[in-house]
Formats: C-alpha cells, sequence, structure tokens
C-alpha cells in the first residue's frame, strides 16, 4: 500500500503494518502494567491512612489497581495530548534576531511537532511573528500576537 509521506511515496506492507500495530499494543500494556506496578507502590501509605478507617490491606490493594486502571488514561491523555501546548523557555541569544532576552520554544500543538527537530529559540517579537505564521497555516497556537 503505498503511503506519501512530506511528497515521497513509500510502499508499506500491510503485514508490516500490522507487525507494527502488534508492538504498539504490546509496548502500551508493558506501560500499562508497570504503571499498575507504581501505582501499588503507594498501597502501605494509603493502607496506613484507610487502617483507621476499618479497612484491610487487600481492600486497599484493589482500590488502587481500580486508581491505576482509571488514572492511567487520564494521564496517558495529559502528557500525550496535542491539546495541550508544550514549550521550552530559558534566558539566552535569540537564534533569529539575536537579542538577548527571554527565549521560547514551541515544541508541540495539535498539529505541529518539533520534539525531534534541532531547537530554535526565539525572543518574544520573533515568537510573535513565527505564532502568527502557524496560525496562518492552521496551527491553532493559544495566545494572541497583537
Amino acid at each position: 500500500m503505498p503511503v506519501s509521506l512530506y511528497g515521497t511515496c513509500i510502499q508499506i506492507s500491510p503485514l508490516r503494518v500490522a507487525h507494527t500495530i502488534k508492538s504498539e499494543r504490546n509496548v502500551l500494556m508493558k506501560r500499562f502494567l508497570l504503571y499498575l506496578f507504581r501505582w501499588q507502590l503507594s498501597t502501605p501509605i494509603l493502607w496506613l491512612v484507610v487502617r483507621k478507617m476499618g479497612t484491610g490491606l487487600w481492600a486497599t490493594v484493589v482500590a488502587n489497581l481500580i486508581g491505576g486502571m482509571i488514572f492511567f488514561w487520564v494521564g496517558r491523555f495529559i502528557f500525550t495530548s496535542a491539546a495541550v501546548e508544550v514549550w521550552h523557555i530559558k534566558e539566552g541569544k535569540c537564534d533569529q534576531c539575536g537579542a538577548v532576552s527571554h527565549l521560547w520554544r514551541l515544541i508541540k500543538t495539535a498539529g505541529y511537532d518539533k520534539s525531534d527537530s534541532k531547537p530554535v529559540f526565539l525572543c518574544m517579537k520573533c515568537s510573535k511573528e513565527k505564532t502568527d505564521q502557524l496560525r496562518a497555516q492552521g496551527i491553532p497556537v493559544r495566545g494572541k500576537s497583537k
């Protein structure tokens, strides 16, 4: 099945796609189980608190498993959602105009991901120009430039 990737047509085997999906499911399941294990590390502390209320250790373990099953998905949404913008902020010299100032770099938002790109930090003026360009391309960036 040919797939266009940035204007380049590449051939992908349906078997390879199925294998990739299966691998992603395995990774997700491992992360989920590791998350549940991490969640259980709070059981002794929680048990000390709920013991005073008359609840046993196994009820605490079950409650923690249920909480882990719920909050795994909440945490996954928070840390991987495009609904949350990711910015880096630092002090230094603007990569575009050379001004020494607070610098910003938009890393990720809906339809925009520069996680693997070379970092480009911009001063307030250059950053506003860049976010205006992104908005003109239809990429939603929070805030107003003007």
